[in-house]
């Protein structure tokens, strides 16, 4: 759990940086099959959508673009983020 904690801390720093510098990167990312009820996929938090939400929700974005580039699409992240229409 601290494992994933951190993991999604990590992606919201991420994002809070590359608003700032420009660009950023983060390796641990990328857990788009949680979803808000349970986890999936061997993931319990969903990073990309917790970050998202985090930032509308700061007003630190007015529109949230997440180019899932896996082999199979992020669920837990497209459920999450279904009726949030500044998502997509």
């Amino acid at each position: 759990v601290r494992r994933t904690r951190l993991e999604v801390a990590g992606t919201v720093l991420t994002a809070k940086e590359a608003l700032k510098s420009g660009l950023a990167c983060n390796t641990a990312g990328g857990t788009h099959h949680a979803h808000f009820s349970w986890g999936s996929g061997y993931t319990a938090l969903n990073d990309l959508a917790v970050t998202a939400k985090l930032l509308l929700a700061e007003r630190a974005v007015s529109r949230i673009l997440i180019c899932d580039l896996d082999v199979h699409q992020g669920d837990g992240t497209a459920d999450i983020l279904s009726d949030e229409p500044r998502a997509f």
